[in-house]
């Protein structure tokens, strides 16, 4: 694979002193890629490998949206902790899993999964990223390509975070296969797009690809993680805390009563009608870099 890096709106990919986010070019199976990167100021104050955390827009969003969906907070937690957020852009606001539906009735078909592979190995080339803490999160479609990372490249992210988006049907097969691999969903028992009891994926009244409900994602993946022991429940709000124990790896499920297909305390700027409630008593970028933080350099 030729992969061709280049950087639109700087000059180098060089850490300075103040905090950035650049856009970036990368040539992946004969199409031009594009991501964005932000690299925190306070890199050069937390010395060795930094965790690089993945973080993939829905359907019909952008590698922008998703950062402003988000209100920046990855970046501002970047700033706390010293790591690095990529955000990739799909073709056509459209990731292509591989499988479904959704990514039959796409044109150009593409290798989403070799170009993120693509953008981890260019950011890497430049930063000290530590292989052993590459993360993804995503909501919806984006929440999809978090699954195909971990199931279709195994063992290359220690961690996923899913945002409205359980368990894609077509996907279920590989996961089963799959190494231990940390595991935090978010999901709203009131989700009007992607049902919290499992189903066909339904957007203004067209059905997509289906989903298991979020009772047997988190089965399967305690199943994949050998989670042995008794699941804990902490409330917050309307937010159920789940977490499972002794488990090979971290494994958490926040369940939101009557929440949406939105990050919490997320910026929503579609109709409510359409996704739903937006809960505010946690924020998903903070729960997901918590979940994320549980895990170690590995020496």
């Amino acid at each position: 694979m030729r992969l061709i890096l280049a950087c639109l709106l700087a000059l180098t990919f060089a850490p300075t002193a103040r905090a950035e986010m650049t856009r970036h070019r990368i040539e992946v199976g004969g199409l031009t890629r594009h991501f964005l990167l932000y690299v925190p100021a306070s890199l050069p104050e937390h010395p060795g490998p930094r965790p690089l955390v993945v973080v993939l827009h829905g359907g019909g969003g952008t590698d922008a949206e998703v950062a402003r969906a988000t209100r920046h907070r990855f970046e501002a937690l970047a700033e706390q902790a010293g790591f690095l957020v990529l955000y990739p852009d799909a073709i056509g606001r459209m990731w292509d899993t591989g499988e479904g539906e959704v990514s039959a009735g796409l044109s150009p078909r593409r290798d989403d999964l070799s170009f993120l592979k693509a953008a981890v190995t260019a950011v890497e080339a430049r930063y000290p990223v530590d292989r052993s803490r590459l993360f993804a999160t995503g909501i919806s479609r984006g929440g999809h390509m978090s699954y195909l990372l971990a199931c279709r490249a195994p063992g290359m992210f220690r961690a996923i975070a899913p945002v409205a988006m359980t368990l894609p049907a077509g996907l279920a097969a590989d996961c089963a296969k799959a190494p231990p691999t940390g595991f935090l969903l978010i999901e709203g028992t009131a989700d009007p797009l992607v049902p919290y009891k499992g189903g066909r994926v339904t957007v203004l009244g067209r059905q997509r690809d289906t989903v298991l409900s979020a009772d047997a994602t988190m089965a399967a993946f305690a199943r994949i993680n050998r989670c042995a022991g008794a699941r804990t429940d902490a409330p917050m709000g309307a937010v159920d805390r789940i977490r499972y124990s002794s488990c090979a790896v971290p494994t958490g499920f926040d369940r939101v009563k009557g929440g949406g297909h939105t990050w919490p305390s997320g910026r929503v700027e579609l109709p409510r009608f359409l996704v739903g409630r937006t809960n505010e008593d946690i924020s998903g970028a903070d729960e997901i870099w918590a979940f994320f933080a549980r895990f170690p350099a590995r020496g």
